[in-house]
């Protein structure tokens, strides 16, 4: 009687069952390196050569292995994550920001934790307090007005913390620029040009710190160059596009004998310039228009834009660069206002 083959079936398993998950010591056999060689590559990597981080980080690619971050931040007493409290984008640059200040804050291990209040700042309490229960190592704050219970919180906790786009240091660190530094470049600019009379179309001042430095800085620049800012050329709206459109067809509408318009922000610059080109105005043999920010998109308006290039980047870096030297123990860098300059094209010129 001639046998027959039997099926060969696998061993059944348990539903959900899982593999072992890699652990620090595998990686540290695959690398060739010790177990804490491992774990200052992954928490500390300036303590050690770019070319062992590199080893460790392939191995640990190689094999899936995952920190286990719960176990690292009790070791540590530290969880390696940075809060930052920034009012919703919308058109700004805030993103590029605070994508400086997470690259720099990566390139030491740790992981940005970003809360989206709104411009009114009545959440930023709520979403401080719950950061600081998330374990975060320290903050960055957008300005400088804030909820006394903010600074309470921080002090109470004893986290550090860094606030950004602002001079104003009272109540702790910061890194900005100046505003009037800023405005008296373009001023100075359009009065050159012989410009006498002026208009501006900014963002709400009200509830907005950077806005209201803004338009004051304006301000002081015309008084000191004895032009003047036209108060029915002045609109305060929101940020964007449609409302630097709207903005300039009111002032354009309105009759009046400004030669020149500023503009809080490139966004506002370009939905304005858009108003002009439509209605047949001339840039800037007619009207001049400058701005403020110098995005990436500011060479390709028509026509390219006049506008103050502001040190965005360099604000997320070097706040991260303070967070860190704090983390570390070691003394941040001196703080002083970060450089300004004017990129001058040609939206502006001569008065017609």
């Amino acid at each position: 009687m001639s046998s027959r083959p039997t099926a060969e079936f696998p061993t059944p398993t348990k539903p959900n069952a899982r593999a072992r998950a890699a652990s620090l010591e595998d990686v540290a056999a695959l690398a060739g390196v010790s177990p804490g060689t491992v774990s200052r590559a992954l928490s500390r990597p300036e303590m050690i050569s770019e070319a062992t981080r590199q080893r460790v980080l392939e191995a640990a690619d190689r094999i899936g292995y995952v920190p286990n971050g719960a176990a690292r931040a009790m070791a540590m007493r530290r969880t390696l994550t940075v809060g930052a409290v920034i009012p919703r984008f919308g058109t700004s640059s805030f993103p590029t920001m605070v994508q400086a200040l997470e690259t720099t804050l990566a390139e030491r291990g740790y992981t940005l934790l970003l809360a989206a209040p709104d411009n009114k700042g009545s959440q930023t309490t709520d979403m401080v307090r719950t950061l600081l229960a998330r374990g975060v190592d320290a903050l960055a704050l957008l300005g400088s007005r804030h909820p006394q219970e903010v600074f309470a919180l921080l002090k109470t906790q004893g986290t550090p913390f860094v606030q950004l786009w602002t001079q104003d240091d009272a109540l702790g660190p910061c890194v900005g620029f100046d505003e009037s530094q800023a405005a008296a470049l373009v001023v100075d600019h359009l009065a050159d040009f012989g410009h006498r009379e002026i208009g501006f179309i900014g963002g709400y001042t009200r509830n907005n710190e950077r806005a209201e430095a803004r338009l004051a800085g304006l301000m002081r620049a015309v008084a000191k160059r004895g032009l003047t800012l036209r108060e029915d050329a002045t609109v305060e709206t929101e940020y964007g596009l449609q409302q630097g459109f709207d903005a300039m067809e009111r002032i354009r509408l309105g009759g009046s004998p400004v030669s020149a318009v500023v503009c809080g922000n490139d966004y506002l610059a370009a939905g304005a310039l858009a108003a002009l080109d439509q209605a047949g105005v001339p840039v800037p043999q007619r009207l001049s228009v400058a701005s403020f920010n110098d995005n990436e998109f500011a060479p390709f308006m028509h026509p390219p834009l006049t506008t103050v290039h502001l040190p965005i980047q360099e604000m997320g870096e070097q706040a991260g660069r303070h967070l860190l030297a704090v983390l570390q123990n070691q003394a941040p860098e001196a703080a002083a206002p970060l450089p300004v300059h004017l990129v001058i094209r040609r939206s502006t010129g001569p008065r017609g």
